[in-house]
């Protein structure tokens, strides 16, 4: 196998459109708009209730892996309209099979949420 040499002109564009993909996933996918948001409240709330290190990571590894998966979820799906522009079974239950795993990392971090959450609230109570 050949070996390229390293190029950082190349290496600094994978980073623009990686960039692009993620600007037009937010333009685009409500679902993501959301997640987003939701976010941006947790990190919000995060740093307002004083968590620690450790908890602050454990959430932000949460939230990133919901993102991750519903970009990969959304690059799924865009690929099946693409090759597959017409309903087929196949296509409905692997689109559905992404969704759910979408649901089941976010039903995971709400989960992480709340085990980090709840004792910092029923502190202040």
């Amino acid at each position: 196998m050949e070996y390229l040499p390293f190029s950082f002109t190349k290496f600094l564009k994978s980073f623009v459109y990686a960039s692009k993909g993620v600007v037009n996933l937010f333009r685009n996918e409500q679902n993501a708009r959301f997640h987003i948001i939701s976010g941006i409240f947790v990190g919000t709330f995060a740093y307002l209730i004083n968590v620690t290190r450790i908890e602050a990571t454990i959430l932000f590894f949460a939230f990133v892996s919901v993102l991750t998966i519903e970009i990969i979820n959304t690059a799924i799906e865009k690929l099946l309209d693409l090759v597959h522009p017409e309903s087929h079974r196949t296509v409905e239950y692997i689109k559905d099979a992404m969704a759910g795993a979408v649901l089941m990392s976010s039903i995971i971090a709400f989960v992480v949420g709340i085990l980090i959450f709840y004792p910092h609230i029923a502190g202040l109570m």
